[in-house]
């Protein structure tokens, strides 16, 4: 009987990729102490007026840098382990992180300067600054709180996988609604808009671009195969 050599499938380059990621996640704890409370902190306060804490998030540029970088590698890594375990795609892990991770780059580099630019048109500077640091701001949390669940969506056995991904998409909802929610009643205190004029906004800024880039890299990749 003549059989094919059976291939050993090994976990350790994933383990080692997550690895790394708790070394990013310790390296910010540990050069970055204040920054990593108060983020913490400011995001657990009922409002985020407290105008000392966030001017000490905004004076540290480098902080901010390497926790945006944490998200962006946290939030790849979950993307392709989720398509990795449904099955949706039939395309190499790495190849998604990676187009992963620039599609989320280019998403948020594009917001940022997409606000920034509203501000300076519109002439609303302070509108636009406290929106965008609500939303990298809640960024980052939902960042540190996917480490974990990376480890169980990569080594756990199937049925912890599910309840990991149930908890994750969960946890994730409600990070959103709350952006929303405080980026609303952020905004509304420095412009005078109602809530149909915000989501009006969602719709044509937030949600709409996100379908697109879906349907972009859903024919782009399913034309592959």
């Amino acid at each position: 009987m003549i059989s094919d050599f059976r291939e050993r499938r090994t976990l350790d380059d994933m383990f080692y990729l997550l690895m790394g990621v708790v070394l990013l996640l310790a390296f910010v704890r540990t050069v970055f102490p204040r920054y990593f409370k108060n983020l913490f902190v400011l995001f657990l306060q009922t409002s985020l007026r407290q105008k000392q804490t966030k001017d000490q998030l905004l004076q540290d540029n480098l902080g901010s840098l390497f926790v945006n970088l944490l998200f962006i590698i946290s939030a790849s890594i979950y993307g392709a382990l989720v398509i990795g375990n449904k099955e949706w795609l039939d395309y190499p892990f790495w190849h998604i992180v990676f187009f992963g991770a620039g599609l989320l780059t280019m998403v948020y580099f594009g917001k940022f300067l997409f606000l920034r630019f509203s501000g300076w048109v519109f002439n609303s500077k302070e509108a636009a600054v406290n929106y965008t640091f609500t939303v990298f701001l809640v960024n980052k949390v939902m960042g540190v709180i996917l480490v974990p669940f990376l480890f169980l969506m990569a080594f756990a056995k199937p049925g912890f996988k599910e309840v990991a991904l149930t908890v994750s998409v969960g946890l994730m909802i409600l990070l959103l609604l709350y952006r929303y929610v405080i980026s609303f009643a952020t905004i509304r205190n420095t412009l005078k808009v109602n809530a149909l004029h915000f989501f009006l906004y969602l719709c044509a800024v937030e949600i709409l671009p996100l379908l697109l880039l879906y349907k972009l890299m859903a024919d782009y990749i399913g034309g592959r195969f």
